[in-house]
């Protein structure tokens, strides 16, 4: 249905300095996605979705933004200037984590053990990679070259090449592997079960160091320019922050109730933390790890992935 618009922006001339003034949160237990401005943290907008959204990836040098339906089988795209959905696509299965790498969106499938390409010009699935069992967190790294997996039932992580499409390597982490965050050496995954955080370099593709965490860590964010990996502890109620650069605890924030999805406002210096059963968002200063504020929104709210915006770091191939 709005296929043509969404082929005009994959493929016209159309430039942009990318620095997405919105963060986007999922009514999973609705039919819409609410808009929040990053400067003033105001809700701007509800766009409305299909039913259940639960996972989103935003594009960080293309202006739309993917969503997730685990229980419908599908995957929209919208328009992340003018706020309207684009495109709903049917894939099947129950598509969950999602990003966007090297020209084409990724998703991972958790019953059919797969990860799904579909090429947002056509709205096609081009490919299906066969992983391990239930992939969940998804993400991208050197450039979008790569996408790595965490296959939840299967205590690893799988690695995908983006332009062959092949799978590259499976490293075995700790118990079921959830979410997962990069910087520019190592990859971050928090093993639910287990309670730690695996380290793993991006060079030699082996876990490096697993870090206690709190119980149940389910969210994991970095920010770079804070030297910081910030984990979330579902049944603690708080947030582990690590030093990228030691890889050691330097401090513990208490969260609301049920904290799940994290992510990084570098721009703003913030971290914003989804806490479930409190339906709100706890707001902390990145510089002084204080936190400034708690941010309302609908019961039933999750955004599974990085629901703020990064800046695009890497020169065009």
């Amino acid at each position: 249905m709005f296929k043509p618009l969404l082929t005009l922006l994959l493929y016209g001339k159309i430039t942009l300095a990318l620095s997405n003034p919105y963060f986007y949160i999922n009514q999973q237990q609705g039919e819409s996605i609410s808009v929040f401005n990053r400067t003033d943290l105001t809700l701007k907008t509800k766009v409305p979705s299909l039913e259940g959204p639960a996972g989103i990836a935003i594009s960080n040098r293309d202006p739309w933004f993917a969503v997730t339906y685990p229980n419908q089988g599908m995957v929209s795209f919208f328009d992340s200037k003018k706020l309207i959905p684009l495109e709903h696509v049917a894939v099947g299965g129950s598509p969950f984590g999602v990003v966007f790498a090297n020209k084409l969106l990724f998703y991972s499938d958790w019953n059919s053990n797969s990860i799904g390409v579909i090429n947002p010009g056509t709205g096609r699935i081009i490919k299906k990679i066969i992983v391990e069992k239930s992939p969940a967190g998804i993400a991208t790294v050197n450039c979008e070259s790569q996408v790595w997996v965490t296959n939840r039932k299967s205590d690893s992580v799988s690695i995908i090449d983006t332009h062959t499409l092949k799978l590259i390597k499976t490293i075995q982490v700790g118990k079921a592997p959830y979410a997962i965050d990069t910087d520019k050496h190592y990859a971050y995954i928090a093993n639910a079960q287990s309670n730690s955080l695996s380290v793993i370099d991006l060079v030699s593709l082996s876990e490096i160091k697993r870090i206690k965490t709190g119980r149940m860590p389910y969210g994991v964010a970095v920010d770079k320019k804070q030297h910081k990996v910030y984990v979330s502890n579902q049944l603690a109620n708080t947030v582990s922050v690590i030093d990228s650069r030691t890889h050691k605890i330097i401090k513990t924030l208490q969260t609301g109730e049920y904290p799940e999805n994290i992510a990084v406002d570098e721009k703003n210096q913030r971290l914003l933390v989804l806490n479930w059963f409190d339906g709100d968002i706890s707001v902390f200063d990145n510089l002084t790890n204080k936190e400034i504020k708690r941010i309302k929104v609908a019961d039933g709210s999750r955004a599974f992935g990085a629901f703020v915006g990064k800046a695009y770091e890497c020169s065009e191939n």
